[in-house]
């Protein structure tokens, strides 16, 4: 894994998704029956995020966290076919407000840090992020978060149309399986670059 161009910590941002306690901790029923928490626990993925989270503050590179609500923005409909929609609907599933809608601790957003909510996949729907990325100059995403075939695998879609140019900490991610994540990093590579929490760390300077 190389990354095609130098990190420029100025015009790239770290986006750090669906990180919430509803679907990371062992002891919430949905993370567990999903695999998040048992992926997440195996991997070690909270503590190279946080590496990543703490370098990204370090040097200046901007941090954003990216809660899912799924009553946020002014989505104009909200689907209701799939198995995601089956096991959310009538919930309160990561609600804005409440502990499993909080983020996990370890990685929680300090002051001054941008959050924003968003109600779908991408981190762009009804979110209002691409406002806050054009207002700080930003053309690089890195992507981080669970899970990656969801958030990030559509963030990386819908940043790519919208022209950022994408960066996938594959290590900063985790689906039900191991064998998912890695089919979902093998189709994100066609266009993104691929690295991982110590690579980026030492690009950004």
């Amino acid at each position: 894994m190389a990354l095609s161009h130098p990190v420029d910590k100025n015009s790239t941002a770290l986006l750090v998704m669906d990180v919430q306690n509803d679907i990371t901790r062992m002891d919430s029923p949905i993370a567990v029956q999903m695999g998040f928490a048992q992926e997440i626990e195996r991997s070690g993925m909270l503590t190279k995020l946080r590496g990543l989270i703490d370098h990204c503050r370090d040097t200046g590179l901007k941090v954003i966290h990216v809660f899912i609500d799924l009553e946020a923005g002014t989505q104009p409909r909200m689907p209701n076919r799939g198995q995601f929609y089956s096991i959310v609907s009538g919930g309160d599933v990561c609600k804005r407000g409440t502990p499993g809608g909080d983020s996990h601790e370890a990685v929680a957003p300090i002051e001054g840090e941008t959050i924003v909510y968003k109600c779908l996949f991408s981190a762009f729907a009804s979110s209002g992020l691409q406002e806050v990325l054009d207002a700080e100059g930003i053309t690089d995403l890195i992507l981080t978060g669970v899970s990656t075939d969801a958030v990030v695998e559509s963030t990386a879609w819908d940043g790519s149309d919208r022209g950022y140019s994408i960066i996938l900490a594959e290590d900063c991610c985790v689906c039900a399986t191991d064998e998912i994540h890695n089919q979902t990093v093998e189709r994100m590579a066609l266009r993104c670059d691929v690295s991982t929490a110590a690579e980026l760390i030492e690009s950004i300077q």
